[in-house]
């Protein structure tokens, strides 16, 4: 056996819990339907953390929820104050993770990174860095366990906007290089990347087709409005006939 498997080896033959069960688990805290443009973005939440929970390698830290946090912040911008409360609280529960600390630990990365450079970022990388986010992103580049998951991608991502950085092939090249990050190469095209630099270019197709997405449901709620508005209209209407 490998390093990984000896390390591994008393979880032989655990129960883990199933992604069904989370998704089952999500569905009675929010209690109906998805608004069908966003039942994409709500399973990727749900699976993908979901995994990243029963991995053996997964260790949680504030850099991992603030990258849950921001994916759900980004995707679900369009909808309104209830519903977005609603859902965010019934992915969370489904996650078994409290909202709350949720909120707190991206407000603790946010914070700590509004103000800041690139070359503060690579500074914590390097170890220069002894807040609970410094030691976070130190422990991505120096813990040869550390298993690398698209929600703590998703929160570098976030980082790069909040540094000044632009998210791109370039940029997500040398943050993967800051880290260390190994080269993974495509069976399809023979090129090399990492994990990281695919998360990125996955992040910017699936926000370009995410803003059509909000459009769409913006003007689905204009006309549904508008509905609501003319039947009110028709109603008033036919009660000031009765009346007169």
């Amino acid at each position: 056996m490998g390093d990984l498997a000896e390390k591994y080896e008393h979880l032989r033959g655990a129960d883990i819990e199933t992604a069904g069960s989370a998704v089952n688990r999500f569905y009675k805290l929010f209690g109906k339907p998805v608004p069908f443009v966003f039942r994409a973005a709500t399973n990727e939440i749900l699976y993908s953390s979901h995994l990243d929970r029963v991995n053996a390698q997964w260790r949680k830290d504030v850099i991992w929820t603030f990258g849950v946090y921001s994916t759900f912040d980004l995707f679900f911008q369009a909808l309104d104050g209830e519903v977005r409360t609603r859902l965010f609280n019934s992915l969370m529960g489904a996650l078994v993770q409290e909202p709350s600390e949720v909120k707190a630990d991206a407000d603790i990365v946010l914070q700590w990174a509004t103000g800041k450079t690139e070359a503060d970022v690579v500074n914590a990388i390097n170890g220069g860095d002894d807040s609970v986010v410094g030691k976070a992103l130190a422990n991505a580049k120096n813990d040869k366990d550390f298993f690398y998951t698209r929600n703590f991608g998703a929160a570098l991502i976030k980082l790069m906007q909040v540094v000044g950085v632009e998210p791109n092939d370039e940029s997500a090249k040398r943050w993967a290089a800051a880290f260390g990050f190994t080269d993974n190469v495509s069976a399809v095209t023979d090129l090399s990347s990492t994990k990281f630099e695919t998360d990125v270019g996955t992040f910017l197709s699936s926000v370009e087709k995410m803003q059509e997405i909000m459009q769409l449901y913006a003007d689905v709620e204009a006309r549904e409005k508008k509905k609501v508005a003319e039947r009110l209209a028709e109603q008033a209407a036919m009660a000031a006939e009765a009346i007169a």
